[in-house]
């Protein structure tokens, strides 16, 4: 018997007597679609390989799920919804052969993240030197970690591998955030001395003491280098005066004016449409989702109609496909508008600009019609707060020094 608004398939008298024959793989199936979509709807964001079959009276759920957490909560969902008996053989990440070193910072300049464990799999993001993440799972010398916009992916670039106090001590210590687009570290102050390592903007490094013109840093897997002060500031400092307004969130994506455009990009190497926004507004202190289709879903909506007065400079504007009687809306691209029916993005691998703008206006040299008539809407990220999924990086653990 199914509950919770769920199908009958029997009766409570024939509960424990052959009820279960009734129950079918798609009615099974059915049941994990149903706890999927409530649980875990977006499989970028969490594991939900859980696959379930009838063995005599029993429903056995095996496969691998994202935390203990999340599966308490499929295991009282299935239990408000079927009146049989559940066997457990699920594995809650994060693996147990991992042991306690579930934690680990990203000690290269930028580490890919694949959708799955091999160089040939589709780069799905990256993450930037001295990011955080947890690790669930290892492949062989792949990891499959999040990054703390909840982002899944495989990689094997350095990663140093932390416990929850090591990681807090990390969290606690005195940073540099590196503000220039890129650049190296050297071995000594003096700029012609050898390369140690390079860096992109975001890159978090710790601080050993400030020396003249040059920041004594090192890197999370322990390397000593030296950073020129011009191209970063201490991470505290940064963190209790950065303000996202609509003239910073600008004048930071025009820094970046001809990137060159990759697929999975999120670093000031590379970037797509999202990995561009996603960047802009994390050098502003605000920690957006992945993907287009997933920023779409946060901040307060603005427009839907092309309405240029409605739109504030440093808005979202998002791209895609309107709904249809035969399909919904997609969205596939997002870019920020930077006044005067004009905005700046990423626009694809076709362009050989790389980042820059275009505009709504038929009467501009840089109008694109895809653009216009592909137009779903704006939101504003900038004022939003968590009720509206918008983080800043003051309030995340992991980043506001409070430990991990």
């Amino acid at each position: 018997m199914w509950k919770s608004g769920l199908p009958v398939l029997c009766t409570a008298a024939l509960l424990f007597s052959g009820c279960t024959r009734s129950m079918d793989s798609a009615m099974v199936n059915d049941l994990l679609q149903r706890a999927r979509a409530a649980l875990a709807p977006d499989k970028r964001t969490a594991v939900f390989d859980v696959t379930a079959g009838l063995e005599g009276d029993a429903l056995v759920l095996r496969g691998e799920i994202q935390s203990p957490a999340l599966k308490h909560q499929l295991m009282r969902y299935l239990r408000d919804s079927l009146s049989m008996r559940i066997v457990d053989s699920l594995t809650a990440l994060p693996d147990s052969s991992l042991g306690n070193r579930v934690f680990g910072l990203v000690s290269v300049s930028v580490a890919n993240l694949r959708a799955k464990p091999g160089h040939e799999a589709e780069l799905v993001s990256q993450a930037t030197l001295g990011t955080p993440v947890r690790i669930l799972k290892q492949r062989k010398s792949w990891l499959l970690v999040q990054t703390p916009d909840q982002y899944l992916g495989w990689t094997i670039d350095l990663i140093v591998r932390m416990d929850s106090a090591e990681m807090s001590r990390w969290a606690e210590m005195p940073k540099i955030l590196v503000t220039e687009a890129f650049g190296f570290t050297r071995e000594s102050p003096d700029p012609s001395s050898p390369v140690v390592s390079d860096y992109v903007a975001g890159s978090l490094l710790g601080l050993e003491k400030t020396t003249g013109g040059t920041y004594e840093i090192h890197y999370p897997d322990g390397r000593h280098a030296y950073l020129d002060r011009r191209a970063g500031q201490p991470y505290a400092e940064w963190l209790r005066s950065v303000r996202a307004t609509p003239e910073a969130v600008v004048a930071t994506a025009r820094r970046f004016t001809g990137i060159p455009y990759m697929w999975g990009g999120t670093s000031s190497k590379a970037m797509d449409c999202s990995g561009f926004t996603k960047t802009v507004f994390a050098l502003n202190g605000v920690l957006l989702p992945r993907d287009a289709s997933q920023q779409w879903l946060v901040g307060e909506e603005v427009d839907s109609s092309l309405n240029l007065d409605a739109l504030q400079t440093g808005d979202l504007l998002f791209f895609g496909s309107h709904a249809k009687a035969d399909r919904p809306m997609k969205v596939t691209h997002v870019g920020i508008y930077i006044g005067g029916g004009r905005f700046i993005h990423s626009p694809g691998a076709a362009s050989a600009t790389g980042i820059g703008t275009n505009s709504f206006n038929a009467s501009d040299p840089d109008y694109n019609d895809r653009r216009r008539s592909g137009y779903l809407g704006a939101r504003r990220i900038i004022g939003s707060g968590p009720a509206r999924g918008v983080d800043s990086f003051s309030s995340l653990p992991y980043y506001s020094g409070h430990g991990y």
